[in-house]
């Protein structure tokens, strides 16, 4: 296994090569945040960005159209003839629905989209919960992640990765109070602050994991390094998956061409705001008057209408106006802006003048962000396979012949699911895909409703991609029970209408389901019920189910199911038709 020495030079060798892209991604950082100051050399000051943070609107907006729609789990049976084989990949299923939401899967694709579409780059680790009994997914930050070198965007399990944060001195003390020791220095030095930090160095290959911990408690001395924790890897497999934003070469992020046009157009919003404020207090000089040396004899105060007075000069006020220029320019650095990463006027609520229908405005903002949408939920299906397979290998490693149990409601996926690593995973195989890539949970429904209207596509299937339907089969069942309690209302409508329902079973029925509080379907079946024992004591020894009811005789609601059966003829009948 790698030592402790080589796991620290590895860290500051990755550090020196990824130094370029992680000031990158601390500059959308910043800019995100709003942390951004613009310096003003020419009056020596400095003023905060005082325009419209189109990068954070447009990250945002975005992400958050990605993350709207779940993606689904499909698990091949490995028999399709068999019907255990299908049994177990429906076990498979469900029970990394409910790892997903152990992990709070939705809140962490919202997270991870962010990433993705700022950073250019999302790192997930996938760890083991020993309490829980089950894998838990992580979404690291990729400013603290520095992984092997990948082969591009399709390679997307590093063979290790580093991990590198900070953490207070109180927290190695109180996790680890031996390696405290040393870090400070030895029993000497005990004298530190709660607060003071200490940098972690985290490990991760398909061997093992390794936590070293850095502190230098004295200037003039090196750095002490202590290895805190090592755990081995059962699994084989390094639990980190690493996805990429596509591009020609380097990764890169949606807005990093946009940071220089943000900064200049702050620039000048805050040199035009200087001008106004010279223009509302206006510098004053005294300008003296020729072969004469001016002076202030007295200072004017308006409060007490006291008088000033100049001698040998005048005095004037320097007016400064904006440059007609000023407000154009910024008004196209801000087109540029959008232009540039995408970001239509519609995320912030405002629609732009030339359009006029909702049909052209919903056609441009699908051309700004359907692709973008499609492109980044196809790679978070891609990233999320191959997590699905780590964790399969993480559950039969760590607990393979033990049985699990728990209730899964994410998704479309409900109730209970029971599972044993090594029985049910008898594959890693899964499929992780969107519904519709590229459409958000408004454009999904739409586009669903129109293919079941043109009839290409069944009521069914438009209920498993609408995000809103979470049983299927039990919204199917619901439907068809309302279409049908609806004839049934129609039916006793006409009826009535006709007078073929006598009124006092219509009032009983009406009665029934005001005062009593029952269905329509019960309220009906009740007074049959009624209708039938009150005709049967009309007639003597004859049962209540061979009396029709509340409806016509011959209509089929007596027993038998058809019109009463005529008496047989007797034998000087039938000799008579002889």
């Amino acid at each position: 296994m790698i030592t402790t020495e080589e796991i620290v030079d590895l860290y500051y060798s990755r550090k020196n090569a990824y130094s370029g892209v992680k000031d990158r991604m601390r500059h959308i950082r910043d800019h995100y945040n709003g942390d951004v100051v613009v310096p003003l050399p020419e009056i020596d000051s400095t003023e905060s960005a005082a325009v419209a943070n189109l990068l954070a609107q447009g990250l945002d907006q975005t992400a958050m159209r990605v993350a709207s729609v779940l993606p689904d789990i499909v698990c091949p049976p490995a028999d399709d003839s068999s019907k255990q084989a299908r049994k177990h990949a429906q076990i498979r299923r469900r029970a990394m629905f409910g790892w997903w939401q152990h992990s709070t899967m939705d809140l962490q694709l919202a997270k991870r989209a962010r990433h993705l579409i700022g950073y250019s780059q999302t790192i997930t680790q996938i760890r083991f919960d020993k309490k829980s009994g089950c894998p838990t997914w992580q979404a690291r930050d990729p400013l603290t992640a520095y992984p092997s070198t990948l082969r591009g965007v399709q390679d997307m399990t590093p063979q290790n990765c580093i991990f590198a944060y900070e953490r207070s001195m109180d927290w190695v003390r109180q996790f680890y109070p031996a390696a405290a020791l040393q870090l400070m220095g030895g029993p000497r030095n005990m004298e530190y602050e709660p607060d003071d930090r200490v940098d972690l160095i985290e490990y991760v290959d398909h061997e093992c994991t390794v936590l070293v911990a850095i502190n230098s408690p004295h200037i003039d001395q090196g750095p002490v390094i202590k290895e805190l924790e090592r755990a081995e890897n059962p699994t084989g497999r390094c639990p980190v998956v690493v996805s990429s934003r596509i591009s020609l070469d380097d990764s890169r992020g949606q807005f990093d061409g946009i940071l220089g046009m943000y900064q200049q157009q702050a620039k000048l919003m805050a040199l035009e705001v200087l001008a106004v404020q010279k223009g509302v207090f206006p510098d004053t000089w005294l300008v003296g008057n020729a072969g004469e040396q001016p002076k202030i004899v007295n200072t004017a105060n308006g409060l007490t209408g006291e008088i000033g007075v100049v001698r040998g000069g005048s005095l004037r006020d320097m007016q400064m106006q904006p440059g007609f220029m000023t407000n154009p320019a910024i008004d196209r650095l801000e087109r540029a802006q959008r232009l540039t990463a995408g970001i239509p006027a519609e995320f912030g609520g405002e629609s732009t003048s030339n359009i006029r229908t909702g049909r052209r405005g919903d056609a441009v903002l699908s051309a700004v962000v359907d692709f973008t949408v499609q492109e980044t939920q196809k790679t978070l299906a891609r990233s999320l396979e191959e997590e699905n397979r780590i964790a399969i290998a993480q559950a039969k490693a760590y607990a393979g012949n033990k049985p699990k149990s728990f209730y899964v409601n994410m998704g479309k996926t409900k109730g209970k699911v029971d599972y044993t690593p090594n029985k049910h995973f008898t594959s890693d195989e899964n499929h992780v895909s969107y519904s519709q890539a590229g459409a958000d949970i408004n454009n999904l429904v739409i586009a669903g409703g129109q293919r079941l209207a043109m009839g290409t596509m069944s009521k069914e299937a438009f209920m498993r991609i609408d995000p809103l339907i979470e049983d299927v089969e039990k919204e199917r069942d619901s439907v068809v029970a309302e279409q049908l309690q609806q004839s049934l209302l129609a039916g006793l409508q006409q009826q009535a209408s006709q007078g073929a329902l006598p009124p006092g079973d219509l009032a009983r029925i009406m009665e029934l389901v005001k005062n009593d509080n029952l269905e329509l379907p019960e309220a009906v079946a009740k007074v049959q019920r009624e209708a039938q024992e009150r005709q049967a004591e009309q007639v003597e020894a004859t049962a209540p189910e061979a009396q029709p009811g509340i409806a016509q005789p011959g209509a089929g609601a007596e027993a038998g199911g058809g019109a009463p059966a005529s008496a047989p003829a007797s034998l000087q009948q039938l000799l008579g038709a002889l």
